[in-house]
């Protein structure tokens, strides 16, 4: 028989051991990187005046937030720039409002209003459309214009609606010679925290993360940071918006002295 003393003595390990395991779950599922951690993350190329640059968005002000930065440093090297508005932006019936500040928003970034592709899927319904419509639609853009940048959002991206987009984007590109950059918006650990810092540094959230240089960095000039401020302040309805009292913070929190992008 096992002694008293023994079983209080086994009963402690494996409350340590718990401890530990909980602690290393918290860790990895609720935690996010130091900011120190992004000299970690490698610094994708800049663009070039050769480079023609597709960014597949969501919904009007997610090329914004995720890569305005970017796509204003393209524009100022003189690359070229498409934007494909995949929905209609239209969930709370503000379809022309939103199409107005998307135009808004990537002039003030530099791109011409006739680089602008607006698909009219529905907002917030994509995972409900037939993938092979949305594959179709992105496949003759591609074709059209041969990009040798392509940017969408992550697969892991909490939204459904940047979920889709980002698999079918991902799947179109798939054994092209073009480079795919793939982006985040919505996570509950990204940014961190949601608040307006622009000295901060967009970092992955800490699961998310491997460190196989899959995560890249695109570091901001001040006068870049300072005009993809200028087009994310465009989104009035967005920064305005009473219904969620969370959707402020997210906007303001994007701009920051880096964008984040994934390498797959």
């Amino acid at each position: 028989m096992i002694s008293r003393k023994k079983r209080l003595s086994l009963s402690l390990a494996a409350l340590v051991l718990a401890a530990i395991l909980a602690a290393a779950a918290y860790s990895w599922y609720f935690q996010v990187l130091p900011q120190s951690a992004l000299r970690l993350l490698e610094e994708i190329p800049p663009p070039s005046k050769n480079d023609r640059i597709l960014v597949f968005t969501p919904h009007p002000d997610d090329e914004t937030l995720a890569c305005g930065g970017y796509l204003a440093a393209a524009v100022a090297d003189g690359a070229s720039v498409w934007i494909a508005l995949v929905t209609d932006g239209n969930k709370h019936g503000q379809e022309q409002v939103r199409y107005q500040e998307f135009k808004n928003a990537t002039a003030t970034l530099g791109v011409p209003e006739s680089h602008l592709f607006f698909l009219g899927f529905p907002d917030g319904q994509l995972k409900r459309q037939d993938p092979r419509e949305l594959r179709l639609r992105f496949e003759e853009i591609i074709a059209r214009l041969n990009p040798d940048i392509v940017f969408a959002p992550n697969p892991l991206d909490h939204h459904p609606d940047h979920k889709t987009v980002g698999k079918i984007v991902a799947s179109a590109v798939a054994g092209k010679k073009i480079t795919l950059y793939q982006y985040l918006v919505h996570h509950n650990l990204f940014p961190h925290p949601k608040k307006f810092d622009p000295d901060l540094f967009m970092l992955p959230p800490l699961r998310m993360y491997k460190p196989d240089g899959a995560w890249k960095k695109f570091m901001l000039a001040p006068e870049i940071e300072d005009l993809k401020l200028a087009a994310v302040l465009r989104y009035k309805s967005q920064l305005h918006d009473r219904r969620d009292p969370f959707l402020r913070a997210l906007l303001l929190s994007m701009v920051r002295q880096n964008e984040l992008f994934a390498s797959p």
